[in-house]
């Protein structure tokens, strides 16, 4: 359903969160050998029709009563990835070991959620991110369509909850600034129990609910039961998440000092987020940008905006920049981008194309990252493909050359998320490096 990477801009996304290629430059060279992969393809498929057919029959004769068919998914899904730079990313052989791992267990599931996740353990295994299967009970499955699909931009019913899953329960990892649920006395950690009455899914709770006000169940601890009404509503996620990071911006004062605070959910915004930004540069002491959790996107912009140039391509003399151009010959405009002092949060949601502008910022003494490590997933997406009618498939596309080498933040500092009351000592210690930044500044 994809072009092919080549014809896409460039761009970058996790998950979440993240169609395309790296520019070769900043590529890992790999084995493009089309005799190779053809014939990779050809024994794979000699070998695996005989297991698969035995598979099946096997699911057929079993008890389970889910109409769900895991094995026709998974055929649909390696013949895709068998189409594409999967196995010359990863090496042929390690990708047919991979799969003759993973597979039974995938064709074993009896649910969809059971066979998302098998195929995603398979996909992990693989060694690469940006590889991985969405049903559309995840919200990537929504967002990735609205964000990079084209015109396919489907709305989808939420209260604008960023749910994770930890050992077998929901948890609120985030609330979208500005949706129905910001506002409510929800707390980030609370584990949500069921919406008017029915176990909680991320999706399907708020299918067909658009405009009608439900009962949210959820627990402060496991002995703390609450109750909120909230009223969903229907629109894209990339929609969604635009506006929760306008509805972000806010000008914090402590002890006398200002400071602007970001939460950049996504970088696949056009950057109307850091225009406004640049907007209250006058009038506060410092920036404290709020880079965890959500997906990446395109880097150029938000390196623009806190460098003056892309970081991936920079000028040939910094030292000049407002009279240079960048390696890509477009003007470098030193006077439109953030001056003041920096402090960015990063967690293992810090990823893709976000993760190139904090070890920028890093590298390059900008600020400082406080929080934890990103994880190393610097991949570019190299396409999408839909399988069924509720799957989605997200291959990857060349490497990165951070692809696998973590962020590491200059102030360590854990978050507990589970019934965590909302405390956050990350933001905390965030708030507090920033203070310093701008007490040493003004020193000077």
């Amino acid at each position: 359903m994809s072009p092919h990477p080549a014809n896409r801009p460039r761009l970058l996304l996790i998950v979440a969160l993240s169609m395309l290629i790296a520019p070769a430059a900043h590529a890992r060279p790999v084995d493009e050998s089309p005799v190779a992969r053809r014939a990779t393809r050809d024994r794979r498929t000699v070998d695996d029709s005989a297991r698969r057919e035995r598979s099946s029959r096997a699911i057929r004769a079993s008890a389970d009563v889910s109409d769900f068919d895991a094995d026709e998914h998974l055929e649909r899904i390696l013949a895709v990835v068998d189409r594409s730079a999967v196995p010359s990313l990863v090496g042929a052989d390690h990708w047919d070991d991979v799969v003759d791992r993973f597979s039974p267990a995938a064709e074993r599931a009896g649910s969809h959620f059971a066979f998302a996740d098998a195929v995603n353990r398979m996909f992990k295994a693989s060694g690469i991110s940006h590889f991985a299967y969405f049903t559309d009970e995840d919200f990537g499955y929504w967002y990735l369509r609205s964000a990079l699909g084209g015109g396919d931009r489907p709305a989808v019913s939420h209260a604008g909850l960023f749910p994770q899953r930890i050992d077998g329960r929901w948890f609120v990892r985030g609330i979208l600034e500005g949706s129905p649920a910001a506002g409510l006395g929800i707390s980030v950690g609370d584990e949500i129990v069921a919406f008017d009455g029915r176990p909680f899914l991320p999706v399907s709770s708020f299918r067909d609910h658009a405009g009608k006000p439900g009962r949210l169940t959820l627990r402060h601890s496991p002995a703390d039961e609450y109750g909120v009404t909230v009223t969903p509503v229907r629109e894209s996620l990339d929609h969604a998440v635009r506006q929760a990071m306008l509805s972000s911006i806010a000008v914090i004062e402590v002890d006398g000092r200002r400071f602007a605070y970001l939460h950049g959910w996504s970088l696949l915004s056009g950057g109307q987020e850091y225009r406004e930004l640049l907007k209250m540069q006058d009038r506060v002491d410092g920036l404290l940008l709020d880079y965890r959790d959500g997906v990446g996107g395109r880097w150029e912009t938000a390196s623009r905006f806190l460098f003056g140039f892309d970081v991936l391509h920079p000028p040939v003399s910094e030292r000049t920049v407002g009279d240079r151009s960048d390696r890509r010959g477009r003007a470098v405009d030193a006077s439109r981008r953030w001056t003041l002092p920096l402090v960015m949060l990063t967690d293992d949601g810090t990823r893709s194309a976000k993760e190139i502008v904090a070890r920028a910022v890093k590298n390059r003494a900008r600020g400082l990252l406080v929080g934890t490590a990103t994880p190393g997933h610097v991949t570019a997406v190299g396409g999408l493909a839909r399988i069924g009618a509720d799957g989605l498939l997200m291959l990857p596309g060349m490497r990165f050359k951070q692809e696998g080498h973590p962020v590491e933040p200059d102030i360590l500092v854990s978050r507990d998320l589970r019934y965590c009351g909302g405390r956050d000592p990350q933001m905390i210690a965030g708030v507090q490096a920033l203070l310093g930044l701008i007490d040493r500044k003004g020193a000077r």
